[in-house]
């Protein structure tokens, strides 16, 4: 196994455990809102953060939101041959894939998640996010979760 290998398979438990339902596009938006962490698309704004590699920015996402258990090894939403997590991981990870949490007025992509219904929970989504959405518009909602600038 080769280190592209690893980082591929640390994205598909986190977007699984990040995500809040088995819905593709829910799936593939956490897995694309992961991946504008690491990928810089546009000029950096004072104060955003980036990571290096995969590793680095699911280690910080595992800590700060809630995660839900791993799937059983036969669920659809992971193992469908084309539609399946397994099969679309490839393309979030090599950006070969079209980032689905962007917009053409937000074309760097979403890089926040959660449920709007968090608002006045005084969650770290709530303090960062859902309170302060003149920074962090809304991009739009896949699933169960929103995403947001």
């Amino acid at each position: 196994m080769q280190s592209v290998e690893y980082e591929k398979g640390l994205l598909v438990q986190a977007v699984w455990r990040l995500a809040r339902s088995s819905d593709t596009n829910e799936l593939l938006a956490v897995g694309c809102a992961l991946r504008n962490w690491i990928i810089r698309r546009g000029p950096l704004s004072p104060g955003q953060k980036y990571f290096s590699n995969y590793t680095e920015a699911i280690a910080e996402f595992m800590e700060t939101y809630p995660l839900r258990s791993l799937p059983k090894i036969n669920e659809p939403a992971l193992i469908d041959p084309r539609e399946g997590l397994l099969a679309r991981i490839d393309g979030i990870y090599d950006c070969s894939a079209v980032d689905l949490a962007s917009s053409h007025v937000n074309t760097q992509g979403a890089r926040y998640f959660g449920a709007a219904r968090e608002i006045g929970s005084g969650s770290k989504f709530d303090r960062e996010v859902l309170s302060n959405q003149g920074a962090h518009p809304l991009i739009g909602t896949f699933g169960s979760l929103q995403f947001y600038v």
